[in-house]
């Protein structure tokens, strides 16, 4: 079982995380009932229709979300990794 680096997982689901934001934050601006129509129809008939807001948009409000989201990316991914190399360690799981 090959070992992953935890620094380069993490950075390529920091990566991830952080294109998926920018094309969710996107979808949001130029169509925001189609996105909240999208996210009910995975919520298996729950409305969140109520949590559309109608604040106006703000460039550190999405900094500060992709920041954050970029983060938390970065530290899944690593965590994955270092997961998934204590496991290869196990010798019941090989």
């Amino acid at each position: 079982m090959d070992k992953l680096n935890p620094w380069r997982t993490g950075g390529a689901t920091a990566l991830t995380a952080a294109v998926i934001s920018v094309v969710c934050a996107v979808a949001v601006y130029l169509c925001p009932q189609g996105t909240v129509d999208v996210v009910n129809s995975w919520a298996h008939g729950l409305d969140f229709t109520m949590l559309r807001s109608d604040r106006p948009w703000t460039l550190s409000g999405l900094a500060y979300g992709l920041f954050s989201v970029t983060l938390t990316g970065f530290l899944v991914g690593a965590l994955f990794a270092g997961c998934y190399n204590l496991v290869g360690k196990c010798q019941c799981c090989r």
